[in-house]
């Protein structure tokens, strides 16, 4: 079993174990504060939440399908099979599968001279454990800080599954900067009948994969379905709104506490605005255009807290916040 099958496998254990621990551990809560809201409007708000939360998964899958590459996959299969073929004595055949892997190979640094990455394979999970009570985010917080502390690795890599909200894509990537170079030593080693060296060049490039992760972070995703169904109830049932967008700044927070770009200064922006639009909700003030841009906003601000983070990107981040 190479790297990133041991990735894919160590991701389905992880959320097996997240499922079973869920049960013991969180129960479901309504994204809203049902205080003062409609039973019709509170399934409403359901609905919503679960077809938006199924429409990213949706979205995160086609984008993942979207960006892996045909010959890059076939370049890996060549590789396999000239290992394969090793292994049973065809040395001929496994030097014939290894051209079809450089060419396949030169292709792809033709097509993307800028890329370092090309994707491979992906998968697309949600993983919802984290509590929607912030004090109990606080305890886990402050379990994994004393965990860390202490030097107890696998204790605080366990509590941090339960500070995990989010859709995550996790996608493996061939590394164009050292993949071309081990084909051709290994079809060298075998043209100078080094079976073995060349077997071994082969199955370290295969674990020299790329593993890359995006996560969407799902208070995001809940707040935003707030905030759109809030303007479509502002007209209509004002307190059902304001309810709305009390939430909507709760998940915002609950976003922050559970290190989404906990740092980012926008969170502080938009609770100041959804703030501004309870009180125009309030006042039975046109709320449309402040609406809309605020919602145009949080998209943007999505976007980029769900941005892609490749290798050494979290370390980076934290050098960047202890130079701050």
């Amino acid at each position: 079993m190479n790297r990133y099958h041991r990735f894919f496998r160590g991701l389905q254990v992880l959320l097996v174990g997240i499922l079973f621990s869920s049960l013991l551990f969180i129960a479901p809560v309504h994204a809203v504060n049902s205080a003062a809201v409609s039973p019709e409007t509170l399934n409403q708000v359901d609905t919503g939440l679960q077809q938006e939360i199924e429409k990213e998964r949706q979205q995160a899958t086609a984008e993942a399908e979207r960006k892996l590459d045909r010959e890059a996959i076939a370049a890996i299969e060549e590789t396999k099979k000239a290992i394969a073929a090793i292994e049973r004595g065809k040395t001929k055949e496994a030097i014939a599968a290894l051209e079809r892997a450089t060419g396949k190979i030169d292709i792809l640094v033709a097509r993307y001279p800028e890329l370092a990455l090309i994707p491979v394979e992906a998968q697309v999970a949600i993983i919802d454990f984290a509590p929607q009570d912030l004090n109990l985010v606080e305890r886990i917080r402050n379990q994994v800080k004393s965990a860390v502390n202490a030097e107890d690795f696998p204790a605080a890599r366990e509590l941090l599954n339960n500070l995990m909200s989010e859709i995550r894509t996790a996608t493996v990537n061939l590394p164009l900067e050292k993949y071309p170079d081990a084909t051709k030593q290994a079809a060298r080693l075998l043209n100078e009948g080094k079976i073995d060296e060349a077997k071994g060049v082969l199955q370290l490039a295969l674990s020299t994969l790329v593993v890359t992760e995006q996560a969407r972070p799902l208070p995001l995703v809940k707040a935003h379905t707030n905030l759109a169904t809030a303007v479509t109830l502002a007209e209509k049932d004002r307190d059902a709104a304001q309810r709305l967008l009390e939430d909507a700044r709760a998940q915002l927070k609950l976003a922050q506490e559970l290190g989404y770009a906990r740092g980012d200064r926008e969170y502080a922006v938009f609770d100041k605005a959804i703030k501004n639009l309870e009180q125009q909700v309030k006042a039975r003030e046109n709320t449309a255009g402040a609406f809309a841009k605020l919602q145009e906003q949080f998209s943007s601000f999505f976007n980029r807290v769900s941005e892609v983070v490749k290798p050494g990107d979290s370390s980076n981040r934290a050098e960047a916040r202890s130079e701050e």
